[in-house]
């Protein structure tokens, strides 16, 4: 079983620890910032759990299609409120769904 820590995505440094590869860019400009915010202030619950018949406070702002696949990273129309635990596993189901998109286009 790979949990977060272990991921492929890993780089070892000098020290023997590791640390996660950077974040898209994106999610540190004013512009996501901003609208994150908005988004989280306008659908406060995890879309997820909603759909399970749970009500529950989200944490985050999703990309439904993953960032790296969809065409616009601002289009609000691909985002959803998720609490951690939600974002968590779909974040594994993503990156499933962008490994295969990479070996289908090259990553184009």
């Amino acid at each position: 079983m790979n949990l977060p820590w272990d991921s492929k995505d890993r780089v070892d440094s000098h020290d023997g620890g590791y640390h996660r590869e950077a974040s898209d860019p994106r999610y540190h400009t004013p512009r996501w910032i901003k609208l994150s915010r908005r988004w989280r202030m306008a659908h406060p619950l995890c879309e997820e759990c909603k759909r399970n018949g749970i009500i529950k406070a989200a944490d985050c702002v999703d990309h439904i299609i993953p960032a790296p696949i969809c065409e616009d990273f601002y289009d609000e129309r691909n985002l959803q409120s998720l609490c951690n635990d939600c974002n968590m596993r779909k974040g594994i189901e993503d990156r499933k769904k962008i490994q295969e998109w990479k070996r289908k286009t090259g990553g184009r």
